[in-house]
């Protein structure tokens, strides 16, 4: 393929992830998107060589989307990450409740889900906990339960009666295993959201907005909103912060070094919870 057709496959399909999945790639990472694209058609039978046909080799069939819209996912999560964040979640906000219903989205392999189960056990709290991913290969590893025995060293001592080793492998016990599901979602799609509508207590969505431009964010933020309970809680990254664009969406509230999001009640909003 020639350089010229080349760049002007990877705009394409830079703009084709982005209406799929609100997930825009800036001019500073383009080069990690053409990685990307280079290892996908180098692994699949692609017959067509102009930028056009390729795109529509991928639109076309529902497997061969999937796959580009896999491409785009970074599965980088780990057990009890951010720690600190997720303790004065429990014990500022959560503290004296008995039941509870939580989202982990963006959820890759299903670490944080599996760690908020943990959190809710050790402290007596039923409910469910509800991971979700585009990426439907990740959401298969994360229903396994099963992951490398290395992993260990990220759960604190006092959380480890929740797994167990055989061998190689760390398993989630089945009392924790039940308490997690798991869907596949795509944030910029409001009916992948509306079975979903006003259940969830808390919304995690940690390191992934930071892959959205303003407007897909909105759209991201606003599906979000709709599946929080009234003053629900939506929790990003610590090292994220919403600007104040979103405020009409959500209230912000510091707590510690922390920034905690509470859905904003709107007048026009038709919504059951509000």
């Amino acid at each position: 393929m020639k350089a010229e057709d080349r760049q002007e496959l990877i705009g394409l399909l830079r703009k084709t992830i982005y209406e799929l999945t609100g997930n825009y790639y800036p001019d500073e990472r383009m080069k990690i998107l053409e990685y990307k694209i280079e290892r996908l058609l180098k692994s699949l039978n692609v017959k067509v060589s102009t930028p056009d046909g390729i795109v529509s080799f991928f639109l076309k069939d529902p497997e061969n989307k999937k796959l580009l819209i896999d491409l785009m996912t970074v599965p980088e999560t780990r057990f009890f990450r951010e720690r600190e964040q997720l303790e004065v979640l429990f014990d500022r906000f959560l503290r004296g409740k008995h039941q509870l219903d939580m989202a982990s989205v963006g959820c890759s392999m299903g670490q944080e889900p599996y760690t908020l189960a943990m959190m809710m056990a050790k402290r007596g709290i039923v409910g469910k906990v509800v991971g979700m991913d585009i990426n439907e290969e990740v959401l298969k590893k994360a229903r396994s339960g099963i992951y490398d025995a290395n992993e260990l060293k990220d759960i604190p001592e006092e959380y480890r009666n929740y797994v167990s080793l055989e061998g190689k492998f760390l398993k989630i016990k089945p009392d924790v295993k039940r308490m997690v599901e798991f869907r596949q979602v795509n944030l910029i799609e409001r009916q992948s959201f509306q079975p979903l509508q006003c259940r969830f207590n808390v919304v995690l969505c940690r390191n992934v907005l930071i892959y959205f431009d303003s407007k897909s964010k909105r759209v991201a933020l606003s599906n979000l909103r709709s599946i929080l309970k009234r003053d629900g809680l939506l929790v990003i990254s610590s090292t994220e912060i919403l600007n104040r664009e979103y405020y009409d969406l959500f209230e912000p509230i510091k707590e510690g070094k922390f920034f905690f999001y509470k859905k904003r009640e709107m007048k026009d909003d038709k919504s059951p919870c509000g």
